[in-house]
This record gives C-alpha cells, structure tokens and sequence, in this order.
C-alpha cells in the first residue's frame, strides 16, 4: 500500500472546519493553557470509545477529566465498535466534518483513514510533556508513518477461551495449528470477521501458510460469530467447547460469573495495540486533545486493572504484567504489526479468507 502526504488543500480545510484547531507541529505546538481555554469556550465533548465498558467506570473517568483541567463541559459517551467506527469516519469525513471528538481502533484499521488525512496530528510529547509523564510511551509503538495521530490505550491480547463446563484444562488445544485437528471438530468458535486473530498470524508467518490454516479450521465446521466477544460469548454459554477470544473480555465474564477461562497459545500470541484518536474535523479538537492525552496515561490508570486492561509493556500495569508472565511461561510468540507493508498484506490475506467463509 503506497503511503499518502497531506496536501495543502486539505491542511487548509482543516483549518477554516475547526475555528479553534490547533497546530500539528512541534514548532508551533499548542501550550495545555491554550487547549484548556479552547475547551471551556467549546463546551462540549463526544466520546465513541467501548471502554471502559462499566457505566460507572467511565462516570469516574469523565469527572476526574473535567476535575484534572478544571473544565465545566457536557461530554456525551456513546461506545462504538471501532468497526462501525471507521466506516462513519470514512462516510463523513470527505465532507470536512465529523460528528464526534474521540474514538479507538487498532493500528491496522486506522492506517487507511490516516493515509487520508482524517486523522489528526500533533506532537503529543512537546505539549504534554511536563504535565504526563507516561505521554512518551503513550505515544509510541507504532510505524514511522503514524507517529503523531494516535495513543495506546490498551494491549487486546488473543488466545484461546475455553468452557469450563464441557472440557478439562489437559485436554485443551495448546497451539493454533491443534484447533485443526478432528477432535474438535463442531467444537469450535471462531470470529467471522476474516477469522480473526488467525489473519494477523500473517505478520509472522506469511499469507500463504496463514490462509492454509484458516482452511483447516474451516473444514472443522466452526460456530462462526460476528466478532471475538461474540465467539466469547458462544463459549460461555455452550454453543462451543472452545473459541479463540481476548484475555480481558474473558476476566469480565469470570467477573460475571460464567464458566470460561483464558490462556495463550504456545505458538503465537496475536496482540494489538488499541488506540486512541482525535478525527481531523473533530468539533470539539481542543477538548478531544485534552482528553486523548489525560485517558491515555492518567484516565486508564484510574479504571483499567478493574476493567482487565492493560499494556504489556507498560512496568505499572498489573494486567499487563500478568499477561506477559502468561505469554512467557506459555512459551508463545507474540506477533504484532512492525510495518506500513504489512497492512497491505494483511488486507490481500483477509480478501481470501472471507471469500473462503463466504464459499462455505
């Protein structure tokens, strides 16, 4: 996938859509002075993240936000799955408007709208650096080509999900190629959605071998569900034995009381980095600023050990820390995304598995 630059029309656009917009480089990088007073005379900020996924959670978050900056605004969170998420960013911003401020989505959903510019840029570190400390990490990880438009939030950790009702932990599948084999045949879960996590196995071993396995996983006559916390979902209630599924949405079912559990695989752990951005015609840029940089250092450190989540390379995240003594002792790869090229190989990949899914 050839990569794109902001042309000056659209910076222009940009510029005269957000009245209040601020400078994206750091020679000219807005002070937090200058964001605060910006927000207070929007008023207004909206939210499209899925987490935290407590009500209560996110009622902490959003009054410790306004507390922080001494803010008196209205902020309206209404979650959306990033899926959802990128076709309306992509639907309205060629318009030079959006309707939101904030949202989330991982590296390899979020390149095709940053190649088009509907994503904003700033130089988190030169405004934010004095007041949060952990703004640097936040910032980082990601291709040369991203640097500027987007801040971790959370590592979403695959592995497999198990019922405990219907199989003992011994007679578990430990690999991703072991789901394959015909004992579990009609016993599986797996995601519709290009049978994800196994298509981001293409960033370590390739298309052909990745797709070679989605066949055989196929030919075992899955449950195929809309999305992993759907195939969690099966899981707990019986419609499968096993599922692939995320670490953090299975500690919220065990908090719940279902009878699931989670462990990684021994060959390869899928992870990917979830991210928080502003869109490029945010409303409200200044508020969304202000509130992409605070949640994603001080704002999740608030609510994410109670929420599961967290970062595995982040020395202060309990969560994080435990995944990774998991992935370790499992003795499994973690396999996330190093390059721009990879998402275009990623997207050939899935074109084939989901015309595989669709030809069942």
């Amino acid at each position: 996938m050839k990569g794109r630059i902001f042309t000056a029309a659209v910076v222009a656009a940009t510029l005269v859509a957000v009245t209040t917009s601020v400078p994206a480089r750091a020679a000219d990088a807005p002070t937090i002075e200058e964001l605060v007073e910006g927000a207070k005379k929007e008023g207004r900020l909206v939210v499209l993240l899925l987490q935290p996924t407590q009500q209560h959670n996110r009622e902490i978050v959003m009054e410790a936000f306004k507390s922080r900056f001494g803010l008196d605004i209205d902020i309206e969170w209404s979650p959306m799955h990033p899926t959802t998420l990128m076709s309306r960013l992509n639907a309205e911003s060629p318009s030079g408007r959006f309707s939101a401020d904030i949202g989330q989505g991982s590296v390899d959903d979020l390149w095709p709208s940053v190649e088009k510019g509907y994503v904003a840029r700033m130089d988190w570190p030169a405004t934010f650096g004095s007041m949060l400390e952990s703004i640097d990490q936040a910032a980082g990880g990601v291709p040369p080509e991203m640097s500027g438009t987007v801040l971790s939030m959370f590592d979403l950790v695959y592995g497999l999900v198990w019922n405990t009702d219907f199989v003992e932990e011994a007679d578990l599948p430990r690999s991703f190629a072991d789901l394959a084999d015909e004992s579990w045949n009609q016993r599986i879960a797996l995601n519709s959605y290009h049978i994800a996590p196994v298509d981001y196995l293409s960033y370590e071993i390739g298309a052909e071998p990745t797709i070679d396995l989605v066949g055989k996983l196929l030919d075992n006559n899955p449950v195929l569900k809309a999305g992993s916390g759907a195939v969690g979902a099966a899981v707990s209630a019986g419609e499968a034995a096993v599922g692939t599924g995320m670490a953090y949405a299975t500690d919220l079912a065990i908090d719940r009381g279902e009878p699931v559990r989670f462990r990684p695989f021994t060959d390869y752990t899928p992870v990917l980095g979830m991210k928080v951005f502003v869109p490029a015609y945010a409303p409200n840029p200044n508020a969304a600023r202000l509130f992409a940089a605070w949640f994603t250092t001080e704002g999740m450190a608030l609510v994410g050990e109670s929420e599961h989540l967290g970062q595995l390379g982040n020395p202060n995240s309990v969560v994080g820390r435990e995944l990774s003594r998991q992935i370790e002792e499992a003795g499994s790869k973690v396999v996330s995304v190093s390059s721009i090229a990879q998402f275009g190989e990623l997207a050939e990949t899935r074109k084939v598995i989901d015309k595989m899914i669709a030809d069942r």
